[in-house]
């Protein structure tokens, strides 16, 4: 299959109904058997929800294959390149989220932190450096240097309560496939972890992650991500209350 992928070669398996997803490196700085066991554990933690692919067996690394592979189910589909696609994206996703989450000390190997938004904040703040740039005018350097700091006072007042939730982590459109049937199905889905689903439908909707993927870019109005979002709020039932 076509090789564009920064994480995975992808390799049909004639007349099995599988790919090998081969990992190229881990996006998470992990050896290659923790990568292998962490992808696996995305994959099977996700099956309920009937929105992924059958995972099939696991390869482990070898000479041949230093960072080993999964054996998926192979889906039929065409890329999420319209603003039709966000609907079944919201019911995929919502799908995910609602999934039972497992006590503090079952959630590994997947990432479960006690404070999910620290880390954004943190890289957001690291990437603030470059505001001082002397081609960035004053007004904008002030105000998103503003922004940032009633973001840091008031994120974690209003994420104090919430409850972590079974996330995808990387829900740009590029990574589903719409099926026949009008299904979306999540086809990478190595970055899976415990966090907050607000995440998901940003990535999900944001200019930057819908034209991320050239064969899956479009851009939304305001009026359309906010239907997006209430087709979420719709397929999630009550676990989306806490959120609103």
């Amino acid at each position: 299959m076509n090789d564009k992928g920064l994480a995975h070669w992808h390799v049909r398996l004639a007349g099995t109904g599988l790919l090998a997803r081969i990992p190229k490196q881990s996006q998470m700085g992990l050896a290659p058997l923790d990568n292998l066991a962490y992808e696996a554990a995305c994959f099977q933690r996700a099956a309920p929800c009937s929105h992924v692919p059958r995972l099939d067996r696991v390869i482990a690394p070898s000479a041949e294959l230093p960072w080993g592979a999964l054996l998926v189910e192979e889906i039929t589909g065409v890329p999420a390149n319209s603003p039709y696609h966000v609907a079944p994206i919201m019911q995929a996703l919502a799908s995910i989220h609602v999934l039972p989450v497992p006590i503090a000390g079952e959630r590994a190997p997947l990432l479960s932190e006690i404070d999910p938004l620290a880390g954004m904040l943190g890289l957001v703040r690291a990437q603030s450096v470059y505001l001082d740039h002397p081609l960035i005018s004053e007004p904008s350097r002030r105000a998103i240097k503003e922004r940032l700091q009633n973001l840091s006072k008031s994120i974690p007042q209003a994420c104090c309560r919430l409850e972590p939730r079974l996330i995808t982590f990387d829900a740009h459109p590029g990574n589903f496939l719409i099926t026949p049937t009008g299904k979306a199905v999540l086809v990478d889905l190595e970055k899976l972890r415990y966090s907050y689903p607000p995440l998901d439908l940003a990535h999900a909707t944001l200019y930057t992650s819908t034209t991320w993927d050239v064969d899956a870019s479009f851009a939304l109005s305001t009026a359309q991500v906010a239907h997006a979002y209430e087709v979420w709020m719709s397929a999630a039932g009550p676990i989306a209350e806490p959120y609103l």
